[in-house]
């Protein structure tokens, strides 16, 4: 063990060693006092769970009775969910920004404003816009184009007309 020196304005080595003592006794009495919170806490959130589920099965129930698919409610519960959760974090975003002293504020607000509420001047995001404009148009990418022109090239006209008939 390393040798404490003692010095007018140093603690003994066993007035340190009393001080350790009673950091790690504190540390552990918040370890145990924490695990019986979280104990507790699993608990509640059990019962609170299981009350729910009960009251969500019985509901879906009912509405299969009336012709409602579960899925359909599932489905549409699951994206309200997320667009709550979505939400409450842009709210939080928002804050941060909120909080910064006024001009690093004024410099933030001015780089969101070049930065648009969209992110499509973004690379990715740009990509996905032309994506989903080329598929609303109906128009293929140019792989796509010259496999079909491929196809149609060996076919006979009444052969393509037939192939793009729904059967």
């Amino acid at each position: 063990m390393t040798a404490i020196h003692e010095r007018p304005n140093r603690a003994s080595a066993k007035e340190a060693a009393s001080f350790v003592e009673e950091f790690d006794r504190l540390e552990q009495t918040r370890e145990e006092k924490l695990r019986l919170l979280d104990a507790d806490f699993k608990t509640k959130k059990r019962a609170i769970q299981k009350e729910v589920d009960a009251d969500q099965k019985t509901l879906l129930a009912d509405a299969k009775k009336q012709g409602v698919n579960k899925g359909v409610i599932r489905a549409i519960s699951d994206a309200q969910k997320i667009k709550r959760k979505a939400e409450a974090l842009l709210e939080r975003a928002e804050g941060k920004v909120d909080g910064l002293e006024d001009d690093d504020r004024e410099f933030a607000v001015d780089i969101r404003t070049a930065l648009g509420n969209d992110f499509a001047n973004f690379g990715l995001g740009a990509a996905a816009v032309a994506r989903e404009d080329s598929v609303e148009t109906n128009k293929p990418d140019a792989t796509t184009a010259a496999v079909i022109a491929a196809v149609k090239g060996s076919m006979s006209d009444e052969d393509w007309d037939a192939a793009a008939r729904p059967n």
